[in-house]
């Protein structure tokens, strides 16, 4: 195997052959890598706490599968592009709109292929799959490649975005530990009083006092997602 440079891609170097010493392989190392980053608040691992997970000495070993720390990441984006679908056959918006619900299934399980999405090329197996069927059902459409590929990216983009979102908050919860929405409206009360009683912000004070702000918000990633779709349809052919 070539050992690309970091940042190369690693979708055409074969993955090297197991050592009869190195219980090790491609799929392996990608799973334990997905599963260690499951575990984290922010989904950042390192090449060394992997090697500590699958039992191996030294974490060059693990270069010899997956060619560099970014290939391994290229790696571990497109097992999650696998879990999204594109529905067929009804048109357009039934297919956009399936490809936001299982992305956000996908996000949800996985917040750490947000930062991903937006760090490394979508051009692993399982990513190309994705977009080659969500603009197979376009193609009626008849519309400019770059309007094509932005239907496809404007329901991406909120799925990427809605994921980012998530795992940043994951992160802060776990920094200054506030794990449940109880534990951090009990450490926001001291400031949110402070500002009330300054007077000079009266219109985020009463929503802040108000109990119904904590109702769920109307704006669920799904609803969002419909209204994207409603300009997307609304826009001329």
């Amino acid at each position: 195997m070539n050992n690309p440079e970091p940042g190369g891609l690693v979708w055409f170097d074969a993955p090297a052959p197991p050592r009869t010493t190195e219980p090790l392989s491609r799929e392996r190392i990608v799973a334990a890598a997905t599963e260690l980053a499951d575990r984290e608040p922010g989904g950042e691992i390192t090449m060394r706490a992997l090697a500590g997970r699958l039992g191996v000495r030294s974490p060059m070993a693990l270069y010899r599968y997956v060619g560099s720390k970014d290939g391994l990441a290229d790696l571990m984006a497109d097992q999650v592009y696998g879990r999204f679908s594109v529905h067929r056959g009804d048109g357009w918006r039934p297919a956009l709109r399936e490809l936001g619900t299982s992305g956000w299934a996908a996000v949800q399980r996985h917040p750490w292929f947000a930062r991903l999405a937006f760090a490394r090329p979508p051009l692993g197996p399982n990513a190309l799959n994705l977009y080659d069927a969500a603009l197979a059902e376009l193609d009626p459409l008849n519309l400019p490649a770059a309007t094509r590929m932005g239907f496809v990216n404007t329901v991406l983009g909120h799925v990427f975005g809605s994921g980012l979102a998530l795992l940043e908050e994951q992160r802060m919860r776990a920094g200054i530990g506030t794990p449940t929405d109880a534990d951090l409206a009990a450490s926001a009360a001291p400031y949110l009083e402070r500002i009330a009683a300054a007077g000079a912000h009266p219109h985020f004070s009463r929503w802040a006092a108000d109990p119904e702000r904590h109702a769920p918000a109307p704006q669920t990633f799904e609803a969002i997602l419909d209204w994207l779709l409603d300009g997307l349809e609304s826009l001329p052919n």
